[in-house]
């Protein structure tokens, strides 16, 4: 007969077996960063927005917030009279990009769908004011040797 401080505890998986107070090989459930299971395959996340005016303009995005409008501040700047100053913001969000009006006037258009929040898609066409934007997405796996 076992001791009251060592107790074995059969699951369907593997026997855990628990002395005293420690376990020892249970854990509870907890998230796993996405690094920790793909390690092995790393990939580049790259994006940018092409401007689709006659200077064909490409606008890299990464992590950061990208403000789209009228004003010199903007990072990116349309002059267009149907501009608001700060019309749209593009933000980095949980290895997504998402679009949202900031309050303009006359809106944004994912697709041709006005929309007040966005999760952005290889490929989607925003527009504007009257501006037409290709949003490219594109995750590059890497070699091992870096390239």
């Amino acid at each position: 007969m076992a001791k009251d401080s060592e107790k074995t505890i059969f699951t369907n998986k593997k026997d855990i077996c628990i002395l005293g107070s420690e376990k020892l090989g249970l854990s509870s459930t907890q998230e796993i960063p996405r690094k920790t299971f793909i390690g092995s395959i790393p990939t580049v996340q790259h994006a940018f927005l092409e401007v689709m005016d006659e200077e064909k303009k490409k606008i890299n995005l990464g992590e950061d917030d990208v403000i789209i409008g009228r004003v010199p501040a903007c990072d990116v700047q349309i002059m267009a009279n149907n501009v608001s100053r700060r019309h749209a913001r593009i933000s980095y969000c949980n290895e997504e990009y998402r679009i949202e009006d900031l309050g303009s006037m006359n809106g944004i258009y994912v697709n041709g769908v006005k929309v007040e929040k966005c999760v952005l898609r290889k490929h989607d066409v925003l527009e504007i004011g009257g501006i037409k934007i290709l949003f490219v997405e594109e995750k590059v796996r890497q070699d091992d040797d870096g390239k």
